[in-house]
């Protein structure tokens, strides 16, 4: 799932070159772009080498802030990910968000569009504030340390601070642990025939920015869950600090890798995963 937002980044950064800031990701310099809320929906399945194209607009642009919308494509037209962002022009030296200059107010007309429907959120919070909950408060509200890590340098951008897209990697590839979210995973029958799970949608919220060799604890917790979907927040932390680097709610299902489509929750699945919802716990 990581691709994916890697792929925006770089749509990301070429829509603010086009807007009158050439020199914005290069090294060295004194301010950029950098992505602080997120919001992606997977909708049409992209297998390694299916070739893509990504449109991008300004949805709103603010004093210093901006939403876009993303909209990934296949060859044939159907939509492959839409993402709604919301993105932020920083001063370097202070890390401190400041007016975008005039070239960019005066070309963002040419670059505004309308929230397609496909963008808008289902199963997500699409504005509401994600607080970001200590780790202190989710160890309080029954959530477990399921991952930890260090961040490293392949996973920073030019801020030196760590991207979207790697914290989306290392929510995903830590994700098959959480016992009380996928109890499935506990029997070998289920992967053997083809059997996995799916992110449908996602919001990520980036509360403090880590760098390079900043330690985190990664605590997921179910909210809640039906048949067809599964209802989650993932919280990333400072393990040293307590205080909350991103958190995500999201939206999964069990997935036949197969027929490459959704599979219903069973009766015996939806009690298994009422005994593991946390309800305390919040992005």
């Amino acid at each position: 799932m990581r691709h994916y937002v890697h792929k925006i980044d770089e749509a990301r950064r070429r829509l603010i070159i086009k807007l009158g800031l050439p020199r914005a990701f290069h090294p060295g310099v004194a301010s950029t772009v950098r992505c602080r809320d997120l919001h992606i929906k997977y909708q049409g399945e992209a297998r390694p080498g299916n070739p893509l194209r990504i449109d991008s607009a300004i949805l709103e642009l603010g004093d210093s802030t901006a939403r876009l919308c993303h909209i990934m494509t296949h060859r044939d037209g159907r939509i492959a990910a839409t993402i709604v962002e919301t993105v932020e022009h920083v001063y370097l030296p202070e890390d401190k968000i400041f007016p975008w200059p005039k070239r960019v107010r005066d070309l963002a007309p040419q670059f505004t569009a309308k929230l397609p429907n496909p963008a808008k959120a289902r199963n997500v919070e699409a504005v509401a504030r994600f607080r970001g909950m200590s780790l202190s408060e989710l160890e309080s509200a029954g959530a477990k340390v399921i991952g930890t890590g260090v961040f490293n340098a392949s996973e920073l951008d030019i801020t030196n601070r760590v991207t979207m897209g790697s914290f989306f990697g290392r929510t995903t590839s830590t994700i098959a642990w959480f016992r009380e979210g996928w109890p499935e995973f506990e029997d070998p029958a289920y992967q053997a025939g083809g059997m996995s799970a799916a992110l449908l949608e996602m919001r990520a919220v980036i509360h403090h920015y880590p760098g390079r060799g900043d330690a985190y604890s990664y605590l997921p917790a179910m909210i809640g869950a039906n048949a067809y979907t599964r209802q989650f927040v993932h919280n990333i932390v400072d393990p040293v600090t307590g205080k909350s680097w991103v958190s995500m709610q999201a939206s999964g299902c069990k997935f036949d890798l197969n027929a490459r489509k959704l599979v219903k929750a069973t009766d015996l699945d939806l009690t298994l995963l009422e005994q593991g919802m946390l309800k305390g716990v919040t992005a």
